[in-house]
Formats: C-alpha cells, structure tokens, sequence
C-alpha cells in the first residue's frame, strides 16, 4: 500500500478507515501505539469499528472475540481454545505531524515538507471530511491554482491573472510558484491584503499529499497542509492542517474557529464543481496547466 494520510490523531483511540472499498479498525492500544486491522470479524462477519479497545487488543461487538495490534485472535470467550485460520489482516501505520499515515516509519512522509507542522509557534487547526469525487479528481483540483479566483471567496474573480508562473519538480515532488490577487473576505481583514498581489507556493507530494503557503502583507502568512485518501471509486477523504503564525490576536477559539469553518467552505466550494464535473479529454491548453500536467507525469498514473 502507498503511504497515505489515513486521517488526523484526535480521531482515534478507535475509528472506522476505508481505503479503496476495503473497511479497516484504526485503534490506539492501552500502551499508546496505533493498530490497523481488517475491520470484518472472521466469525461471523461483524464490525470491529463498532467494538470496543480492552488494553492492546480489540473486541468485536457481537461474540467477544479479541484480537491484538498484529491481528491475532487471543481470546474466544465461549470456548478455552482458539480456532485455528482467524487472523486478521493489518495494515502498519503511525503517527507523525498530527496525522495518521500507512507506513512503518515516519522516516520519509510527506510531513517532512511542512515544518510549520511541527513549529509551536505556528497555529495549526486540524480537520477531515469525507468528499464526493474520485481521487484522480481531487489530485487536479489540488493542482489547479486558476480555479481560486473562482471558487473561492479567498481570491479577485474580477482579476483572475496569473502571474510570474514557474513550475519545476523533484524526486516525489511538483513545485508552483506564482502570484495571485486576492481580496478581503471582510473589513476585518483589509490590511492583511498585499499591494500587487500575493506571492503563492503550492507543492504537490506524491502520492497524495498538498502544501499551499500564501504570503499576504506584514507579517501575515497561512500554510495549508492538505492530504488525500481514495475511500472507493467515487469518494475521496480528505485530512488537512491550516497553519499560520501564533499571536495574541490569532490564537484564541473565536478567530480558530472562523478559519476552521472557512477552511470547510473552501472544501465544499471545490467539492460542489467536482461533483458536478463531466468526464473529458484532459487538456494541456495555458500555462497554468503545466503544473497538473508534471503531477501526473510524476505519479504515472497511480490514481487513474
């Protein structure tokens, strides 16, 4: 399996995770590591997800069978024996810059491109929704930086240029570098808005992973963190982490919890267009596009 942000750490000690049509228990045991397993009980076929986490080991809800962190059946509570065949598939993951990954070690995630992750001067503001959308789809929205201007309230739609546009790659990565002209979304923030616009740096991780850092005036910047799972063919989660720098002004509940609700509006404004979308030959036609097109060329058709 891909390394793959599976969802942000205050969801656990015990949640459900679907990965391409295929249903897994995510559970912290007692002494604090995270276990994944096949979520389907091979007794009789019922959800562990809807069980409850003993110690390191995890129940299922119907007959009371357990099993540990590595999927092995260690108790069958209506016989002193332990049948034999019943292990349950696993999945290693672990937990690094907030989030839940599919890997076995935090040695080379996608985290290691976003410091502010791990700076305590920064505020972070976690979140995940489950979305409608393939995620081949979502990969491109991710890509596209002309669609702000018009998707979101964040940009000038009167003013949709790009400008100063360079694209260029690495081993896992895709770098876009632009300008854009963005607008106060209230009187509140005017004098956060820069004059002749704002300095943009959107990073595509493969496989699935975003980093957007805006530059607005002063001293005011916002860091997006944004990571994609494929919950089947037609449904994406989404894991993200909105950053910017700690102040007394931008670091209470109040001014958290307008980003937070602005940060899920931007995902609905994109998930509306991508729910709608009709399936096309895919066009290379303005410059803007040269930043999708070298993300595909770098992930070679993994999501298609």
């Amino acid at each position: 399996m891909s390394v793959l942000g599976i969802g942000v750490c205050k969801d656990i000690p015990l949640q459900s995770v679907r990965i391409r049509g295929l249903n897994y228990a995510l559970f912290k045991t007692s002494s604090g590591r995270l276990a994944m397993v096949d979520a389907v009980c091979p007794h009789r076929g019922a959800n562990l997800c809807n069980g409850r986490v003993s110690g390191d080991e995890i129940a299922c809800p119907y007959h009371g069978w357990r099993f540990d962190e590595g999927g092995n059946l260690t108790s069958v509570p209506s016989c002193d024996f332990i049948p034999l065949g019943c292990s349950l598939d696993t999945v290693d993951v672990v937990e690094n810059g907030g989030f839940v990954w599919t890997s076995s070690s935090s040695s080379d995630l996608p985290t290691h491109h976003c410091k502010e992750l791990f700076d305590p001067r920064w505020v972070q503001i976690y979140g995940s929704l489950d979305l409608d959308g393939n995620i081949y789809d979502w990969i491109l929205n991710a890509t596209d930086v002309s669609h702000i201007n018009y998707v979101h309230n964040f940009a000038d739609e009167t003013n949709g240029e790009i400008r100063d546009l360079r694209i260029s790659s690495g081993d896992d990565y895709v770098d876009c570098h632009a300008l854009v002209n963005p607008k106060a979304s209230s009187v509140a923030t005017e004098h956060m808005q820069p004059v002749g616009g704002a300095p943009i740096h959107s990073r595509f991780i493969a496989p699935a992973t975003s980093v957007v850092r805006i530059k607005l005036a002063g001293e005011y910047e916002f860091v997006t963190f944004s990571t994609l799972c494929p919950i089947d063919d037609s449904h994406t989660k989404m894991s993200w982490c909105m950053m910017y720098p700690s102040s007394p002004i931008m670091n209470n509940i109040v001014v958290k919890s307008r980003f937070r609700k602005r940060m899920v509006e931007t995902i609905r404004q994109d998930e509306a267009i991508i729910r709608d979308t009709s399936s096309v030959p895919l066009n290379f036609n303005v410059p803007c596009d040269v930043f999708q097109l070298k993300t595909l060329r770098l992930l070679e058709g993994l999501w298609s």
